[in-house]
């Protein structure tokens, strides 16, 4: 069976196509939370499917098991061209998908954090519904953006407007210099005026740590790279734990200036 027209697409197999082209990589569960499906569904079928016409591949071995790590799903170029014929190239560009073809090869590690960030925004979205979501892929498409992104661009309407965040999940492994390079990027960023052309307030920085030693180490190395820049009054940065945001209460974020008070994400 040849698939390479739109009506030869089911809706529910494009929207797996288009949950794993804006998160780029997704275990099935995942994809299951995302897209509402309940388990004991036929996620599994139409990804075998999927991946049997080529859209779709998996990173997985027999170590997987053993570490009880999930396999791991992309799109393939070719499915990244599918989606190009349902949108555009403008979204879905050449680049984007030249940039693919290293996705069957890139490391453990970085698979690992795409899907950790997953994670992440799924448990945000169920616990702030309203919560609007930008990965890396779509962030590429707007100038207004460093050229080294968030992991997660967080758009918030609360009763106070509309507030908007930079996210990022800071890995266990990553080593300080990582951190530190990341800090200095945000702030000559700002302070060269790269997001001033949206016309609205620079977004809060959040950081999630994976134990309350890393989210000091951040708040320090955040107070220190701030302070060079002379943009104390101007930037906002808030921390949280992995495990704060596993937890049940959704007061888990810090400011760096105030680390005793709790808040959640709409209140910051």
């Amino acid at each position: 069976m040849k698939m390479d027209k739109r009506s030869a697409l089911k809706q529910g197999q494009i929207d797996i196509l288009e949950t794993l082209y804006k998160y780029r990589f997704g275990s099935r569960q995942l994809l299951a939370d995302s897209l509402g499906i309940k388990s004991g569904s036929n996620l599994f079928e139409k990804l075998n499917v999927l991946m049997k016409h080529g859209f779709v591949a998996r990173l997985y071995d027999k170590s997987y098991k053993l570490r009880g790590v999930p396999a791991a799903y992309y799109l393939t170029p070719k499915g990244l061209r599918q989606l190009q014929l349902i949108h555009g190239s403008e979204r879905v560009t050449d680049a984007i998908i030249k940039a693919s073809y290293r996705d069957k090869v890139v490391s453990q590690s970085f698979v690992n954090h795409v899907v950790d960030v997953y994670s992440c925004t799924n448990k945000l979205q169920h616990q702030y519904p309203p919560l609007k979501v930008f990965l890396r892929r779509e962030m590429a498409l707007y100038s207004y953006f460093p050229a080294n992104p968030p992991d997660v661009f967080l758009s918030l309407k609360t009763n106070g407007g509309l507030q908007r965040f930079f996210f990022d999940v800071v890995s266990k492994d990553a080593p300080p210099s990582a951190i530190n390079r990341r800090l200095v990027n945000y702030m000559e960023f700002f302070d060269e005026g790269g997001w001033d052309e949206t016309g609205s307030d620079l977004p809060k920085l959040l950081f999630l740590l994976e134990n309350p030693a890393a989210e000091n180490r951040l708040r320090r190395a955040a107070h220190a790279v701030r302070s060079r820049f002379n943009l104390d009054d101007e930037i906002e940065i808030y921390t949280a734990t992995t495990e704060g945001l596993l937890g049940e209460d959704s007061a888990i974020w810090s400011n760096i200036d105030e680390p005793g008070e709790l808040l959640s994400l709409d209140e910051l």
